[in-house]
């Protein structure tokens, strides 16, 4: 298994985290994931895997459709609900400079998501 070292905001130390312990943290939480894209640009991204977040955001699919096939995942790229492109958005994990969980986060229309402790 896997581990990168990732810069944890709010304890203001460096870590060593699986892909689960970051998988976990965005169940529970929203987060704010600072990393380098592909192309070489920093992207600050708000994102979760919060339920809570995910049930009012992302349709389900009606019943008796068939969702599309997924491909095995990476373990090296996560996959989560960006909050302001209100869409799935993915970063690979070794690129991530830290991960920051704020009080609440506010969107250009205003909306405030809480977190969850």
């Amino acid at each position: 298994m896997s581990t990168y070292k990732i810069f944890v905001t709010e304890e203001g130390l460096e870590k060593d985290l699986t892909r689960e312990d970051v998988v976990e943290m965005l169940r529970n939480d929203v987060a704010t994931v600072t990393f380098i894209k592909a192309d070489g640009t920093e992207r600050v991204m708000d994102c979760t895997l919060l339920n809570e977040v995910l049930s009012q955001r992302v349709p389900e699919v009606p019943k008796g459709e068939k969702p599309s096939k997924k491909k095995a995942p990476n373990p090296h790229t996560l996959a989560v609900y960006d909050i302001s492109a209100d869409g799935w958005r993915s970063f690979r994990l070794d690129s991530v400079k830290s991960l920051g969980f704020p009080n609440s986060i506010f969107t250009d229309e205003g909306i405030t998501y809480p977190t969850f402790e």
